[in-house]
């Protein structure tokens, strides 16, 4: 939650005018992970969340306990995601925007950040409607110990 928050206050100014943010934050336990890796993911997916909402839109971010770790749910009612460009989301370069826009390694560095720290993500979109990532993180990293 707090890495969430600082994020949040990071990119405030590429947010404030298109962007309203939700907020469900749940009691989480300490997660044993790298936190400004895992705040480069919030930033990543924050600021994707953010483009792809063409004038005015909602942001939710909500936090809660799952398993032996956390969840990490954000969602836009951006544009979505077609279909036929899910299973290229997490390649490197795979990118929708314009030349000059995106170097398509934001989601790329996010999907290997999450998996160093024995984590998933996934995401779910509808065209029109938005879309979701959400990540687990388990409360120990893999490999290490409690």
């Amino acid at each position: 939650n707090e890495g969430l928050e600082n994020t949040l206050k990071v990119i405030w100014n590429e947010l404030k005018y298109n962007c309203t943010i939700k907020k469900d934050f749940g009691d989480l336990p300490q997660v044993l992970c790298y936190p400004d890796q895992i705040n480069q993911v919030f930033l990543n997916l924050l600021l994707n969340a953010a483009q792809a909402i063409p004038e005015k839109g909602v942001i939710a971010i909500s936090t809660g306990v799952e398993n032996d770790g956390v969840t990490v749910t954000i969602t836009d009612t951006g544009k979505g995601i077609p279909e036929e460009n899910m299973n290229k989301l997490f390649e490197p370069f795979f990118t929708t925007k314009a030349p000059g826009q995106g170097t398509g390694l934001g989601l790329s560095i996010s999907y290997g950040i999450i998996q160093t720290h024995g984590g998933t993500i996934e995401v779910e979109s509808q065209v029109g409607e938005g879309t979701s990532f959400t990540i687990h993180l388990p409360q120990t990293m893999k490999g290490e110990e409690e």
